[in-house]
């Protein structure tokens, strides 16, 4: 009589779900799953003689096996689709500002309707549309991460200043900037990853001459909270 025995490598799953598989570019089951060594008796797994090791990520479907990052990536959109996504989150935030201070402004809407206009190589953002997506924006009740999650990978810092500056322009359109105006302000740099020390700096450049053009010429003085008085010539 005789024993065979030996050892083998078993990739043990703990955990599933769903992800980008980069190999057949859809959405794909996968398994996370580790590697240990067992004693085998007989071709038999008996137990394991050594720890975890080789956590990895294997799509159920083409068997392909990714590191564990795998489950975060996200698939290049096209330039027609970023610009749409980009244009969709900014009339959204735009208009979150609106909402802030409970009190819809006339100059608010001017404000955004050109601000938009400006940021998008001069595409439409009329009053009538702002109404409705004001409405749409009230009816839904989202937070504005969530109007920012899509696009927010695919934001580089210029773009995310951008929508800052956009954002304040609007809050400041009549005057003054409301407690609410800018705590949404700072929830938004906050989902936008930039920090309180970022955002002063963006709108301390504001001194200077902006290029976004609106309807009006004035001379505002605004205190955020934390910050300094921040003088912003609006041409």
């Amino acid at each position: 009589m005789f024993i065979l025995f030996g050892t083998k490598g078993r990739a043990i799953e703990t955990d599933s779900g769903q992800f980008h598989c980069p190999n057949c570019n859809i959405k794909e089951e996968y398994g996370k799953k580790y590697v240990q060594d067992w004693f085998t008796l007989f071709f038999i797994p008996i137990f394991p003689i050594s720890g975890k090791k080789n956590d990895h990520i294997e799509c159920r479907k083409c068997e392909s096996i990714y590191h564990t990052d795998v489950i975060e990536y996200k698939p290049a959109i096209s330039d027609e689709e970023m610009e749409s996504e980009y244009e969709k989150a900014l009339k959204n935030v735009l208009c979150l500002m609106i909402l802030a201070d409970k009190k819809i402004e006339e100059e608010e809407i001017s404000t955004v309707s050109n601000i938009y206009n400006k940021l998008t190589n001069d595409k439409k953002f009329i009053k009538n549309q702002i109404d409705k997506n004001i409405t749409q924006l009230k009816r839904d009740k989202k937070t504005v991460n969530q109007y920012l999650k899509k696009i927010k990978p695919y934001l580089n810092s210029g773009h995310r200043e951008l929508i800052i500056k956009a954002m304040y322009f609007v809050a400041s359109s009549d005057g003054h900037l409301d407690k609410k105006e800018g705590e949404l302000l700072m929830k938004t740099a906050n989902v936008l990853e930039m920090t309180s020390a970022h955002v002063k700096g963006v709108l301390s450049e504001l001194n200077k001459k902006i290029t976004i053009k609106i309807n009006y010429e004035k001379t505002i003085s605004i205190r955020l909270s934390g910050f300094d008085v921040v003088q912003c010539w609006v041409c």
